[in-house]
């Protein structure tokens, strides 16, 4: 319990900080390949330890801008030397480009996104070339297991609590009787949103009662905001009216498409995802559609990672090396309650909402995941089949 809330202490910091980061400054420039970027400096460099913060570019609006304010808040708390180093948008050189910055210069921390290195990173800890590094590899498989490293933790999400939350939502709030998911690639870590607001979807309608809801359920294909546009476009043409956009920085273009739509007058809806969408939209500025968003699917990756800190240099406990599953129970999902959510959302709907996640905090509701299927296949079948039982 204490570890809860701490955590939903540092979660309230982290949307402050967000907040007046948005209003105060632009996110860093990308840069490209293996850069060092900014350094942090200190008058005892001997005695001061190093961080690094691995991904492939920053100025995502999403994972790695907040990695990289989880970092150099680490870096300040701690009197941590700071390096930034991007590989760019090339996935294939991702391992290559790690090893190569670990060989070029010693860390005692590594912050990174777990897609594409977890495995090398795993290998060369368990070799001893990298087991004096401490590694914190964040949105990694809830499945992931790193047993016999001791100087790996992983951050993972529930993403498919919240996003059932976001399903259930939509259905409680659709005017049209149809609601979308709009998934930005057919990969694990995405399909296990989509396998979460399947299973909502799936429980409005057998276990609510809620017989006439329709769903379309779609992929990019590219990454891009012309085709979050264009994805949006279809589905609300086809008279879905709340959108779940799992995309990143291209949810530009699904505001963009429901502002074209009617937007808020018409009652067109984007839910987004990771962080508070709506919010920093409207604190940047410019950005067409932005009240379109009403809220997000959390991720709250910053709060984490503070903990882990914590717990390495010994201000709380109860964080060991080894993968880490953070769901609405233990605040690393959930819903962005802004004031967009609570201006258009009823209160009895408000309601619902939140008595359900006190069921999925309690183990009453069970949400599928992803990584419940034994095989890709049995996913797929789960995902086409809308008629399908909520639990498989």
């Amino acid at each position: 319990m204490k570890l809860r809330k701490r955590l939903t202490a540092l979660i309230a910091a982290s949307a402050i900080l967000l907040s007046l980061a948005a209003c105060g400054q632009k996110d860093p420039e990308p840069t490209q390949g293996s850069n060092p970027g900014q350094q942090t400096e200190t008058n005892n460099p001997e005695q001061q330890k190093t961080i690094m913060f691995y991904i492939p570019y920053i100025g995502d609006f999403g994972l790695g801008d907040m990695g990289y304010r989880a970092s150099t808040a680490a870096a300040e708390k701690y009197n941590l030397k700071f390096n930034l180093v991007e590989y760019g948008q090339d996935n294939s050189i991702a391992v290559n480009s790690l090893v190569d910055a670990l060989e070029t210069t010693h860390y005692d921390y590594v912050l990174a996104m777990g897609w594409y290195v977890t495995d090398i990173v795993v290998e060369k800890s368990k070799s001893g070339e990298w087991s004096d590094i401490t590694f914190i590899l964040f949105d990694t498989a809830p499945s992931m297991d790193f047993e016999g490293c001791d100087n790996i933790y992983g951050v993972s999400f529930a993403q498919n609590e919240g996003s059932f939350l976001v399903a259930l939502y939509s259905a409680l709030m659709t005017k049209s009787g149809k609601i979308g998911c709009a998934i930005n690639q057919d990969a694990p870590i995405t399909n296990d949103f989509g396998t979460g607001w399947l299973c909502g979807y799936k429980y409005a309608v057998n276990e609510l009662g809620m017989d006439d809801l329709e769903m379309m359920y779609a992929y990019l294909g590219e990454v891009t905001i012309q085709t979050s546009y264009e994805t949006v476009s279809v589905m609300m043409d086809n008279d879905c009216d709340y959108v779940y956009l799992v995309a990143g920085t291209v949810a530009m273009g699904g505001m963009q498409a429901a502002e074209e739509k009617g937007g808020k007058a018409a009652g067109k809806f984007i839910l987004g995802t990771d962080y508070d969408q709506y919010n920093y939209f409207k604190e940047v500025g410019d950005t067409v559609g932005y009240d379109t968003m009403l809220t997000s699917m959390l991720k709250n990756i910053e709060a984490c990672v503070a903990l882990i800190f914590e717990n390495i240099y010994g201000e709380a406990t109860g964080i060991e090396p080894g993968n880490h599953v953070y769901g609405i129970k233990e605040g690393g999902v959930g819903l962005a309650q802004n004031e967009n959510y609570l201006e258009n959302t009823p209160e009895d709907v408000q309601k619902v909402i939140q008595e359900t996640s006190d069921k999925i905090v309690s183990g009453e509701l069970d949400v599928v995941s992803y990584f419940d299927f034994d095989s890709y296949d049995a996913f797929a079948t789960y995902r086409d089949n809308p008629s399908a039982p909520f639990v498989p």
